[in-house]
């Protein structure tokens, strides 16, 4: 975010007879200023058929050397004078917004630094004037703004030294913004939208009935767009706390397939749609540098399916993360969640969780994440009470592959119902669920734009249950946005 009036120079001086001009007037700059008078008359001049006694080139550099040698009023004369010629000129509203900014007057500043940037006509000068936007707003102390600007200034900065630069610059604003906001969206043409059979047959394991699966009991493919958007603000701080009101609204929204619709002519894609809206207070302290980070966490919030209602939920978190040495770090997390039902007020649902996280750091600068999850509902309808637990291995790679960058992820999922029916059938032994599933994530970094990459995931996932309408299969190619830092 470093401020450039060397830029102020003409910005079509690519010729070298005219970077000689300017090499010159550099040496005569202190002379020019005598005639700097001439310069801001130069538009009546000009009406009477008088020549300006400098040329543009000459002008831009006079007025680089005033901001460069501390005289504002010359340079915003210079700067008036180009502006009543051409109103859109992009190097006479940053020359105002650095003399604004010279003179305290920041918000000034911040309207001429805009105009610089809406007026540019080159990378180098967006990269500039969104820096120097960035810069006024973060000493005007708008942190989200200044996180935007930044952003702004990524897509057109020179070269990758600068984009690091500005990366660095963005991680620290980001800190010290008490508002934080994540926003993941994607597009996924699916197998499978609605978790439906790939089996024809209803079987279940030790009861000799075979029952048929029709409708959207069977797999129906289609097109799944999904939308993730979580904030935070911190509202109370000490040296070793943090108090932060949190919030999150997803939804998922789906199109079926005309084949879907052959199988399953009465669904319809707003069938399988779903919505969350949650938000509570997250507090986290420590009792030193070195010791865990412990959170706790009350949240509550409302499911919709199908576009109506669903239930109300409620929960309680807490856990701990420490960082390890060799940049590893260990994470534990505890939830219990109470869910009552719209259509079924008097009855209510607990889950609980208790997850384990390690990441490993290694050698070459790959990760390697690892996750044990295990769960227990109790359901108010017993057929639905259920444990289990889930193992998830991921491998990112530091280096990229050419522009891309990869990572993968491995995840094998297990389930038991122990009093699970199908209508008035009790399955033996209860129902079990295997799931295995494979991911492989790649980010394109060559087409990012404000800091924000596209990416693509693709997908595959099997579950395997003694109860047949429960065997599925799904494959899945996600299409999204993230950021990249």
């Amino acid at each position: 975010m470093n401020w450039n009036v060397d830029s102020l120079s003409c910005r079509n001086a690519t010729r070298p007879e005219k970077r000689a001009s300017v090499r010159m007037w550099r040496t005569k700059a202190t002379a020019l200023f005598a005639h700097a008078v001439f310069f801001v008359a130069a538009g009546s001049a000009q009406s009477q058929g008088v020549p300006p006694v400098l040329t543009k080139v000459q002008a831009r550099e006079l007025m680089a050397h005033a901001l460069r040698t501390d005289q504002p009023q010359a340079a915003a004369q210079i700067a008036h004078a180009f502006l009543r010629e051409d109103g859109k000129d992009p190097s006479a509203h940053y020359a105002l917004a650095m003399v604004h900014a010279s003179s305290g007057d920041i918000d000034a500043a911040r309207k001429s630094s805009r105009l610089a940037f809406r007026y540019s006509q080159s990378d180098v000068q967006s990269y500039m004037s969104a820096s120097l936007s960035a810069r006024l707003a973060y000493q005007d102390k708008s942190l989200t703004w200044a996180q935007y600007w930044l952003r702004r200034a990524h897509s057109d900065a020179p070269n990758d030294v600068q984009r690091r630069i500005v990366e660095r610059d963005f991680k620290r604003v980001r800190n010290q913004n008490p508002f934080r906001f994540w926003i993941d969206t994607s597009v996924a043409p699916s197998s499978n939208v609605n978790n439906g059979s790939v089996s024809r047959y209803m079987i279940i394991d030790g009861v000799p009935v075979i029952g048929v699966n029709v409708g959207d009991a069977m797999a129906l493919s289609g097109i799944e767009a999904m939308f993730n958007a979580r904030f935070s603000y911190r509202f109370h701080e000490t040296e070793t706390s943090e108090t932060r009101a949190i919030g999150r609204y997803f939804t998922r929204q789906v199109a079926l397939s005309d084949e879907a619709k052959q199988t399953a002519p009465g669904a319809r894609g707003s069938d399988y749609a779903y919505s969350l809206l949650e938000g509570g207070v997250r507090h986290a302290f420590r009792t030193s540098k070195e010791a865990p980070v412990w959170s706790v966490g009350a949240i509550v919030g409302r499911a919709w399916y199908a576009g109506d209602p669903s239930y109300d939920l409620a929960r309680l978190e807490g856990g701990f993360g420490k960082q390890l040495s060799g940049n590893n770090s260990l994470s534990i997390l505890a939830k219990r969640e109470w869910r009552r039902d719209t259509d079924a007020p008097n009855g209510t649902d607990a889950f609980s969780g208790l997850s384990f996280g390690f990441s490993q750091k290694l050698a070459r600068g790959d990760t390697l994440s690892t996750q044990l999850s295990l769960y227990h509902t109790e359901d108010s309808n017993p057929v639905f009470t259920s444990r289990g637990g889930s193992a998830n291995l991921r491998y990112s790679f530091a280096k990229p592959l050419g522009n891309i960058q990869i990572s993968t992820s491995l995840n094998v999922g297990y389930s038991d119902y122990p009093d699970y029916r199908v209508g008035f059938i009790p399955v033996p032994g209860g129902r079990q669920d295997l799931s295995i599933a494979g991911e492989v994530d790649l980010s394109f970094l060559n087409m990012q734009y404000a800091g924000f990459a596209p990416t693509m995931t693709l997908r595959a996932l099997q579950t395997d249950s003694n109860v047949s309408r429960f065997d599925t299969r799904q494959l899945s190619v996600n299409i999204g946005i993230r950021s990249s830092f």
